[in-house]
């Protein structure tokens, strides 16, 4: 069974009590570069651009490698227990698994800050892991990728292996 994967939990920032506190404390707004983006930003791009802004009122909007321990991600995992051990190994992130109805089939939810997320992909598609660990990370990199979060990988450069999936080789 290729293992499955789902997003499960993103950050819940409160935009409106984190600016209103921060302008009354900095005399500026860090939201002032993200409000002038036109590229639509998730909220942890959008919070991670205003860290950065706090810091630095002239900081770009980005993923800023430094910041991305202050944001969290949980993920659920339906996978084979013969490949879930090598997922959850490659991630060294806290899980919670629990056996399904179906014989042989684990769930579990794995929880990471957005750098650990993009350190477990980068390992979790490596050419020694097992086909399914790979194609468990290449869809949780994808999942991250449709959430706007796939720059968190640009030091990376994409390969496709062998058997058709891909790994990461940084640059």
């Amino acid at each position: 069974m290729t293992p499955e994967c789902f997003l499960i939990q993103q950050p819940a920032v409160d935009f409106a009590t984190f600016l209103s506190l921060s302008r009354e404390a900095l005399g500026y707004s860090p939201a002032d570069a993200t409000d002038g983006t036109v590229r639509e930003l998730s909220d942890a791009e959008r919070f991670l651009s205003c860290l950065a802004a706090m810091r630095d009122k002239k900081a770009a909007v980005e993923l800023a490698p430094a910041l991305l321990n202050h944001v969290s991600f949980s993920a659920m995992i339906v996978a084979d227990e013969r490949d879930a051990l090598d997922i959850f190994q490659a991630a060294g992130m806290p899980f919670v698994v629990v056996e399904t109805v179906r014989r042989g089939i684990l769930l579990a939810v794995m929880t990471g800050t957005l750098a650990q997320w993009r350190d477990a992909v980068a390992h979790g598609t490596v050419l020694d892991q097992e086909a399914n660990v790979r194609a468990c990370y290449c869809k949780l990199m994808a999942m991250f990728e449709q959430a706007g979060l796939g720059h968190i990988w640009d030091r990376y450069t994409r390969r496709t292996s062998p058997d058709r999936l891909f790994y990461l080789e940084y640059k």
